[in-house]
């Protein structure tokens, strides 16, 4: 027999797998979805397999070294899911499975190198292999491939250290490492089957102290063992009782397993009665659950609408049916606030995952999905990998948004591949927004998906009145401020009466860029085609791109100048011209500056909800899926951030954030207002948004896009190539151009060739960037193209960056 196996290369090769013999040792042992260490060319690998074969065609194959006892073992859906992603998503088979898998379970080989003995006298070594001597000799324990690679550089120290073995100077061994995630032991106890005691009997009869009877009492009652933290802490047990009664036969001692569960804010669980929009599309969609089979509804409902509560009772149907649901988030932020809300409602049964947990609770909250203990999986993008079984519902909510766009390989989009799940269970999918995606509103509109419309919020609540302030005429009365005449004067009124205030802003730091107004110098990234970020607390210019720093000069360092202007309006900006306007207040600032720190999110957000702070400024993060009852007020300091970018999607993004965030206001008992800044007033994004319009909106963008051959109208594929030497760069694009003609030549495609060109941002980290962009009304024939071409040349894979189904072109 023969085992079918995906190894973790370590790069980008077009194999799908390896085929490996299976020893006796292992015969009957496998199964899909284990783990197998196996030799891989001079050293070894993890790998995992996908399948078996009875013969192979191969004129000689090597043997399994041996399986790997993991935690987990990945079944045959996720299996099956990593080949779709990996075909739909043009990238490799071992790096979509291995994206199914929390890296925190993963076993991975370390490569170590050890000095075998000296060069002999005279030897000639190259600079790089005395580099390399250098760091191994002499090292106790031996230095890893990795440090090694680190310090010269991966080509340089995979060159040297090769040739360095050659010349048997050094060896190489490898060492099996296991996951990050490792489960949390914990000593315990558990009543011993001999023992004969019944909760309540007389103490003194079986010659036991009161506490000790008592202790014992609480044993039986929980039926379960226990740890003796557990025993201490909640029951105060102390471990003298529990070691006299394990001496006396009555207890056993065991290793009990600890699973880890992230902490969340208790909230009020009360069920509300439901408005008839809710009633409407709660039946609708158990109506289609208790159909069986697969089917997809896109629920539109306003904010405020009670989609939330729409998901819970959704839910409960579903778990009374012994099935299990999948839960999509589109950011860590909001998955902490719904995961408060859900966990109120259903305790344990729900298992959070998402990338600000710790490695071992990562692998606990697997665990608890996997083995059934928790039966409800929610997070963001990652969580659509949940170990589920017998799934009968996905919920994909604010489906709209791009960060459920993966932006490393494999480049999935998770609503994508939700509904993926949903069609391969049977089961229904439930995408949730105010503003649809447009893609997603007209399947909705052509019958692909049914459509559930919630046009109005809950009883008591109207939708917020909108006020429109044209930036233009402070820049023409000569006198620009962050906030216009009529946010400032709501402001004030608002805070007077003790309600809370949200200002977005969707760009972080102090200032866009600095300019010498005598020579006209603008500090820019050594690194990158971007201007440096001025943040003003630390005094420091920062690249959002490489994360170099600098500190602020004070002069130019161009001209010596004094006359350095601050130029664009940041997040820190914002919170600054509140303290100046409103000293007394206490704020609150969310961005991905403030918010790096474990736990940061549900720290700010809880602060707000209580009342600690009246304001809350920050980036998109604010902009949806928040609700607190005492906001009146939202700010929307630049509605014009990305209007104008060089993106298709640019008017529907603007549209969805001015949108989502003016939703944030009036949740409560008093009336909401909104103020939009903004340079463009005019435009139909903003028009629309500032009416509430999403329909005049999509008929519009809608036009636009079929004019234009963008979705839903075509397919598109993104590709960049990134160099240190320009000319290479360019040339992978224009390469990949001829072969993709040659192939063209051979068997005719309607596929549009846009490129190659520079990238928006054509220098990131050093490198530069080109872009390439295809362009066709037949996603099947870009993939088919795509896989001729990197079958041909698989070098391509590893040089060049695809991306089906851009989010951005930037």
């Amino acid at each position: 027999m023969y085992a079918k196996v995906v190894v973790d290369t370590g790069a980008t090769s077009s194999i799908d797998f390896l085929t490996y013999e299976i020893p006796d040792s292992l015969a009957g042992k496998l199964s899909v979805g284990a783990c197998v260490l196996v030799p891989l060319g001079a050293r070894q690998a993890v790998g995992y397999v996908v399948g078996f074969d009875k013969t192979t065609d191969l004129t000689s194959t090597k043997p399994l070294i041996a399986q790997i006892e993991t935690p987990f073992t990945i079944n045959e859906d996720l299996v099956k899911l990593a080949r779709w992603i990996a075909e739909r998503y043009a990238c490799s088979y071992a790096r979509s499975l291995l994206a199914v898998m929390p890296g925190a379970l993963q076993s991975r080989v370390e490569g170590y190198v050890s000095a075998v003995r000296d060069p002999e006298h005279g030897a000639c070594l190259s600079p790089a292999e005395s580099s390399a001597l250098d760091l191994i000799c002499g090292r106790t324990p031996a230095p890893s491939l990795t440090d090694i690679r680190d310090a010269m550089g991966e080509d340089q120290a995979n060159r040297a250290i090769r040739s360095l073995e050659k010349k048997g100077i050094v060896s190489r061994n490898w060492k099996l490492i296991p996951p990050e995630g490792k489960a949390r032991i914990l000593k315990g106890v558990r009543v011993a089957g001999e023992s004969c005691l019944r909760a309540g009997s007389p103490p003194r009869k079986s010659g036991l102290t009161e506490k000790q009877a008592a202790a014992l009492d609480t044993l039986l009652e929980l039926g379960r063992s226990a740890s003796l933290i557990e025993l201490s802490q909640r029951y105060g047990i102390t471990a003298s009782v529990v070691k006299r009664l394990v001496a006396n036969g009555h207890l056993t001692e065991e290793d009990i397993v600890f699973r880890r569960m992230p902490a969340f804010v208790r909230q009020a669980a009360s069920r509300h009665s439901l408005s008839p929009d809710q009633e409407s599309a709660v039946s609708r969609i158990c109506a289609s659950i208790d159909a069986g089979g697969f089917r997809a509804h896109l629920l539109r409902g306003v904010t405020a609408s009670g989609k939330t509560e729409v998901y819970l009772r959704c839910i409960e149907h579903v778990l009374a049916l012994g099935k299990t649901v999948l839960v999509l988030l589109p950011e860590i932020a909001l998955t902490t606030q719904v995961m408060n809300i859900f966990k109120s409602r259903f305790g344990g049964q729900v298992a959070v995952m998402h990338s600000a947990l710790s490695s071992g609770e990562r692998a606990d909250e697997w665990m608890r999905i996997a083995e059934g203990e928790a039966r409800i999986a929610m997070g963001a993008r990652s969580a659509v990998f949940a170990p589920l079984s017998d799934i009968g519902l996905v919920i994909v909510d604010e489906e709209h948004e791009p960060g459920y766009k993966q932006d490393t390989a494999p480049r999935y989009h998770g609503r994508e591949v939700a509904e993926w799940r949903a069609r391969n269970a049977g089961a229904v999918v439930v995408l949730g927004s105010a503003t649809p995606s447009v893609e997603s509103y007209y399947r909705a509109e052509t019958g692909e998906i049914n459509l559930i419309s919630m046009p109005t919020r809950v009883p008591g609540l109207s939708m917020p009145t909108v006020h429109v302030a044209d930036l233009r005429q402070g820049y023409v009365a000569g006198a620009p401020r962050v906030f216009s005449d009529t946010l400032e004067e709501l402001m004030r009124g608002r805070l007077v009466r003790g309600e809370q205030v949200i200002l977005l802003q969707n760009r972080r730091a102090f200032s866009t860029f600095l300019l010498c107004r005598e020579c006209g110098n603008v500090p820019n990234c050594p690194n990158c085609a971007v201007t440096l970020k001025y943040y003003s607390a630390a005094k420091q210019l920062r690249c959002h791109h490489c994360e170099h720093v600098e500190t602020a000069p004070t002069l130019c360092p161009q001209c010596g100048g004094r006359k350095i202007g601050r130029f664009g309006i940041g997040t820190e900006r914002v919170e600054e011209e509140v303290r100046k306007l409103f000293p007394e207040v206490r704020t609150v600032r969310m961005d991905s500056d403030t918010t790096a720190r474990k736990g940061a999110h549900g720290l700010l957000l809880n602060a707000f909800r209580e009342g600690e702070a009246q304001i809350l400024i920050g980036t998109q993060m604010v902009a949806k899926g928040l609700d607190f009852p005492n906001v009146t007020l939202v700010g929307v300091i630049s509605a014009d951030t990305s209007l104008h970018l060089p993106d298709f999607r640019a008017a529907e993004r603007t549209f969805q954030l001015v949108s989502q965030v003016a939703g944030r206001s009036g949740r409560g008992a008093q009336m909401g207002e909104v103020v939009v800044q903004t340079f463009d007033p005019d435009h139909y994004a903003i028009k629309y948004a500032v009416a509430h319009d999403y329909e005049g909106f999509f008929r519009e963008e809608i036009e636009h896009r079929k004019e234009l051959g963008y979705p839903p109208f075509g397919a598109l594929v993104s590709l960049f190539s990134q160099d240190q030497d320009n000319a290479a760069a360019e040339f992978r694009l224009t390469d990949f151009v001829r072969r993709l003609r040659s192939i063209g030549r051979a068997r005719p495609r309607k596929i549009e060739v846009l490129g190659p060109n520079p990238a928006v941002i054509s220098r990131v980290r050093g490198e530069y960037r080109w872009h390439l962009l295809l362009r066709s009304r037949s996603m099947d024939a870009v993939l088919g193209a795509l896989r001729e071409v990197m079958k041909d040349s698989p070098d391509l894979r590893k040089t060049v960056t695809i991306d089906v189904d851009p989010m951005s072109m930037v």
